[in-house]
């Protein structure tokens, strides 16, 4: 009586653990479920293909408040221009009105200066440089969309707020735009008014109608 008493309590066990194991089983579709969350979205994963991402800069990004330690600057027929990097790609290109005070140079930055004075000879179109601008990750895909605008054409904000994907946007785009924080190279100043009148441009309206004259449009 005993033996069959302790058969039947290892049975009943079994049947437990199995229930069990059977309550902790998970199916594919919330398996997945982190996966998705950790998956960058399309407009996003198109970020990387651009720039460099640096999550770690704040929307408030100074050159000067940053640790970044190479700084030049050179004229060129539009003006001063001030040059930052961390060493390794574009951080910052400011319209200035003077020269820097301390030249810190390295190689990307010298790589740089090279080709925007190709870009004022009208000997190059495109630029060919690592950038790592600061800013939040929708500035940072406004930006994106900017280097798909070719040399001599122009794109008004619309246009720029459809890419996006979002018509509505065409505000927060102009903000974006406003805060390019690498003149030239990534190119606000081929954004444009929709009835094409030069609207505004942190460097200021003479410098975008030089540069879109510079490039043909004008």
């Amino acid at each position: 009586m005993i033996f069959r008493n302790l058969l039947i309590n290892l049975s009943l066990i079994k049947n437990c653990i199995n229930n069990r194991i059977g309550a902790n089983d998970y199916s594919p579709r919330s398996a997945n479920h982190s996966t998705r969350i950790q998956n960058d979205s399309p407009r996003s994963a198109n970020h990387s293909t651009r720039f460099k991402n640096d999550s770690t800069r704040s929307d408030n990004y100074s050159p000067r408040s940053e640790n970044n330690p190479f700084q030049i600057s050179d004229q060129f027929q539009i003006g001063y221009l001030h040059l930052f990097s961390d060493g390794k790609n574009i951080t910052r290109v400011d319209f200035a009105d003077e020269e820097l005070k301390e030249q810190r140079p390295c190689e990307i930055l010298e790589t740089a200066k090279k080709q925007l004075h190709e870009y004022f000879a009208n000997t190059r179109q495109t630029f060919d440089l690592p950038l790592l601008p600061s800013g939040t990750a929708f500035q940072q895909n406004i930006w994106n969309i900017l280097l798909q605008i070719e040399f001599g054409e122009t794109k008004s904000y619309e246009w720029v707020s459809l890419q996006y994907g979002n018509k509505k946007a065409i505000r927060a785009v102009g903000q974006a735009v406003g805060k390019n924080p690498i003149a030239i190279i990534v190119p606000c100043h081929r954004v444009i008014g929709k009835n094409g009148a030069l609207t505004g441009f942190a460097g200021g309206i003479p410098r975008k109608r030089f540069l879109l004259q510079l490039e043909n449009w004008i």
